[in-house]
């Protein structure tokens, strides 16, 4: 179907009654259409590119044909009474219709997920420290919000995401993200790719259960005799793991139950593989998947991949400015995350429609290096456009806007370099004036 289809199905469900209830931040909104109706503030929401606010609604009112253009209180009042988590499951639902349309790929039969987290800087008031806290630890605060994701690294989209304090326990999310992925894959066998915060024995003695294979980074403390015996074997070992002797008590943080579960469950097996991952010492990587279906350099490219999810929360702060907030109420607040999650399943989904439309096209030019759609100006498009897109006439004028976007992006090809590598202190330490000529905002 592709991604205008896509997009069609997205405004189907943003204008159907089902979501204007999920819409609903108390019973009594939206159930009248009146001057700001849900489908309509859901649609602005998305379309919004930072700017103030008496331009956005000015905006709003030009391309939605508004007979009489509504007032930055009485927006604002509208945004008041929209659940924020409406937009979550709009921006799940695009993600959705990418595995029930056929437009995935695997990675050798399995949907790659990498969870991660990451943190977000709000406006400081008492409301967003009740409700967020601090990442301060002495002098000032600053009002800090916990992100949780759940990122496709192959097929580039945020599967889940969960708002969160600062400092939560990321572990503690995994399960939840499970149960929101695994409906949505059609029925594709999922792997979790998890960073060296992430390896426990209770987490993974519940996936061993649910049977989710997974690939973790562990740290140098952890299984520190089964990765010493995988050293003397060669670097890649299978291991029975036993929870029901020390590891229960050494199980952090865990009640009677934990401890109870690990002490009855059956040992483990696991894969203990030390990886080449390009740093000074080869990385320890614990993993379910057997030699049969991946190398030793398999797992390290498999990790490797994880780093998308880190690219996709970089891209929401940076390109899609996310932090950029609408206002200083934690439900803006979070109204604005969401819809940049939104927007990033889209801007990713049109790159990956344009670079399998010019497939043919890159082949036969002979590149030197891999070409892909270059993100950036994806989302400028889409920020530019995405307003007339929601507002059109009908799906023929859709459609054809949308296909002159995707051949538009097509011809914006990058190179892509995998051995590239920048010092943490990153390019902005090469310019004097700390404003960089070639990174530059997308809108």
């Amino acid at each position: 179907m592709g991604v205008s289809g896509r997009i069609g199905r997205d405004l189907e469900l943003i204008r159907g009654e089902a979501f204007a209830r999920s819409c609903r931040a108390r019973p009594e909104c939206f159930t009248r259409r009146r001057k700001m109706p849900h489908d309509l503030l859901v649609e602005s929401v998305v379309a919004r590119k930072g700017r103030t606010l008496s331009l956005e609604v000015r905006e709003l009112a030009r391309e939605a044909h508004m007979a009489e253009p509504i007032s930055v209180p009485g927006y604002l009042k509208a945004r008041q009474k929209l659940e924020p988590q409406a937009l979550l499951e709009l921006a799940r639902h695009h993600a959705a219709g990418v595995y029930a349309d056929g437009d995935h790929a695997t990675y050798r039969g399995m949907v790659l997920v990498a969870i991660d987290g990451s943190t977000a800087n709000v406006p400081t008031n008492p409301e967003t420290l009740a409700r967020y806290g601090s990442s301060s630890g002495h002098g000032r605060q600053q009002a800090t919000m916990g992100l949780s994701a759940a990122f496709d690294v192959v097929n580039r989209q945020l599967l889940n995401l969960t708002v969160n304090r600062a400092g939560f326990d990321e572990r503690a999310e995994v399960a939840g993200h499970l149960e929101a992925v695994l409906p949505m894959v059609a029925g594709e066998r999922v792997a979790l790719v998890l960073d060296r915060g992430y390896p426990s024995f209770l987490l993974m003695a519940t996936l061993a259960d649910m049977g989710v294979p997974y690939v973790m980074r562990c740290k140098r403390n952890f299984m520190s005799a089964e990765f010493g015996r995988c050293e003397a074997a060669g670097g890649d070992l299978e291991i029975d793991l036993e929870l029901a002797r020390r590891r229960p008590r050494r199980a952090r943080g865990a009640g009677p139950g934990v401890r109870a579960y690990l002490a009855g469950h059956v040992p483990l097996r696991v894969r203990c593989v030390l990886a080449d991952v390009g740093g000074d010492v080869p990385e320890r990587l614990v993993t379910t998947i057997g030699a049969d279906e991946l190398t030793a350099e398999g797992l390290a490219e498999v990790y490797h991949m994880r780093w998308g999810v880190e690219t996709c929360f970089q891209f929401m702060k940076d390109r899609l400015q996310m932090e950029n907030f609408t206002g200083t109420s934690p439900r803006l607040i979070e109204q604005d995350v969401y819809a940049t999650a939104y927007l990033a399943n889209v801007a990713f989904d049109l790159a990956n429609e344009a670079e399998r439309e010019a497939a043919g096209d890159i082949a036969a030019r002979g590149y030197k290096h891999a070409m892909a759609v270059n993100r950036t100006v994806a989302i400028g498009v889409l920020k530019d456009e995405l307003m007339r897109i929601v507002t059109a006439e009908d799906d023929a004028a859709r459609d054809a806007m949308m296909a002159d976007i995707v051949a538009e992006l097509g011809r914006c090809l990058v190179p892509v370099r995998p051995a590239r590598a920048y010092g943490r202190d990153g390019l902005g330490q090469n310019y004097a004036n700390g404003y960089s000529n070639t990174h530059k905002r997308a809108f």
